[in-house]
């Protein structure tokens, strides 16, 4: 038993994410996700060129009253992923490496039975749920289509954003890059030759939206095969362990009502859009939030899961210091990245939705005109979800939860109701300035609630080389 403990010691010693800089280890995460992000947006981008030329403006409305489900998509993949990566990250952190390849088991079967149940009800209840989502009857077959058609591949999205997140607290971020780079690619290829040269419609736009995430789920071989991780699908935890469960499932929730509140506030704002301009602004939304903000978002995205590892694992080793430095870091580098690509996408706002809109002018002039409202304090607002990612993984869940619902549901929703009261249309735009501003101010309470908790607290251990001593200085 002497030696086992001595092995896991030296074993936790090694690692990386208790041990190199912290400034140097967040950016090396997040770019490494930003790689396989950054393929994925490409895809994104062509995605808007293939449907906007090849199916035009209904093809563009489809997929903009879909959105909430992608949004579902990332909101449960999320929250498992953060939910089962945080317990296990946890336990790694504190030297139970056997509780870690529990946690994980058990958490890929919790993901399996729970997101077969969500991907058969939405499938059966298609028509209904198509007209909650804001669908105009022009719009409501091909919207359903759509939606069952994505339900056949969303057990498999899930389990892949899952795992993903897990490759990351096993110290292996570029595999999961290489199934993001690899599923982008393919991808993009069927849904080219799915509208083009086969003219599948719909049909096909729906099963890309299945595939381009869907496809991450390749990464099972590497648990299931590979001698090299900590971590093993193992057929014996079938049989939830309903504490443990439980522990992932209440870790994971801040993630799944921050994307949940996005979902609500696509579904606001394209009923708003509809109600109040037209299905050409429910186009223009659909351009500028499925391709523009899209990015924006993953870009955040990325920096959630530079701080999601190095926060479980420095949190179960107890290290303040070393989650002082990641705090700063976090919130200074995203905002920096956000606010520069923001720039980007006002400046050239015409261009750009050029590209997506195919030859309909009017969509050009509508989408480019708001594309300033919706990017121009985006970078204020994404501190909010930096810092829920943050506080899940130190196991804050209740102000985790409040910071990601925060920018969405709690600013954004309520500026929307009351600006299109007395702005109508041009309200539902601007609104969400407004509600940055307000959730950038809301946040940074609580960034310095904690710095200051932090400060208080003394790390359990010494920093043992040049490395630790960073956190300790910052």
């Amino acid at each position: 038993m002497a030696e086992k403990a001595v092995a896991t010691v030296a074993s936790d010693e090694s690692r990386e994410l208790s041990t190199k800089p912290v400034h140097g280890l967040f950016v090396k995460y997040s770019l490494i996700t930003l790689i396989g992000m950054a393929a994925q947006a490409v895809m994104v981008i062509l995605e808007g060129v293939i449907i906007g030329n090849g199916l035009g403006s209904f093809g563009l409305a489809v997929v903009g009253i879909i959105m909430p489900l992608e949004l579902l998509n990332l909101a449960l993949g999320g929250a498992l992923g953060m939910g089962v990566a945080t317990v296990a990250g946890n336990r790694l952190g504190a030297g139970d490496a056997d509780g870690a390849r529990k946690a994980f088991s058990q958490g890929f079967w919790l993901s399996a039975y729970l997101i077969v149940a969500v991907s058969v009800l939405i499938f059966a209840f298609a028509p209904q749920i198509a007209l909650v989502l804001g669908a105009t009857p022009d719009l409501a077959d091909g919207v359903v289509e759509f939606i069952r058609i994505f339900m056949c591949f969303y057990p498999f999205c899930i389990l892949g954003q899952m795992m993903g997140s897990v490759l990351r607290v096993d110290e292996k971020p570029g595999l999961a890059t290489a199934a993001q780079f690899g599923s982008a690619v393919l991808a993009v290829v069927w849904l080219y030759c799915s509208v083009f040269l086969a003219n599948l419609g719909i049909a096909g736009a729906a099963v890309y939206y299945g595939t381009s995430i869907g496809l991450w789920f390749v990464v099972i071989f590497y648990f299931v095969f590979s001698k090299n991780t900590k971590f093993k699908i193992r057929f014996s935890d079938m049989k939830l362990d309903g504490a443990l469960c439980r522990e992932i499932l209440v870790i994971g929730l801040p993630t799944f009502l921050m994307q949940a509140a996005s979902l609500v506030y696509t579904t606001v704002i394209n009923n708003y859009l509809g109600a109040l301009g037209g299905d050409l602004e429910i186009s223009a939304f659909a351009i500028l939030n499925g391709y523009l903000v899209y990015i924006l978002n993953m870009m955040w995205l990325c920096s959630t899961y530079g701080v999601q590892p190095l926060a479980s694992v420095n949190y179960g080793a107890r290290r303040a210091d070393r989650l002082k430095t990641l705090i700063r870091v976090a919130v200074a580098d995203t905002a920096v990245a956000i606010a520069a690509i923001s720039a980007l996408f006002i400046v050239f706002a015409a261009p750009i939705c050029a590209v997506f809109c195919g030859d309909e002018p009017d969509l050009v002039a509508l989408a480019s005109e708001n594309a300033l409202p919706l990017c121009l304090l985006a970078c204020l607002g994404a501190t909010s979800n930096v810092m829920s990612a943050y506080f899940q993984a130190v196991d804050k869940v209740v102000l985790a939860t409040v910071l990601g619902m925060s920018r969405y549901l709690i600013f954004t929703v309520p500026c929307i109701m009351i600006m299109s009261s007395f702005m109508g249309v041009t309200g539902v735009w601007w609104a969400q300035p407004v509600a940055d501003a307000l959730c950038f101010a809301f946040t940074l309470v609580f960034v310095a609630r904690e710095l200051r908790r932090l400060n208080a607290l003394k790390t359990t251990d010494a920093p043992r080389d040049a490395a630790d001593k960073e956190g300790a200085v910052a």
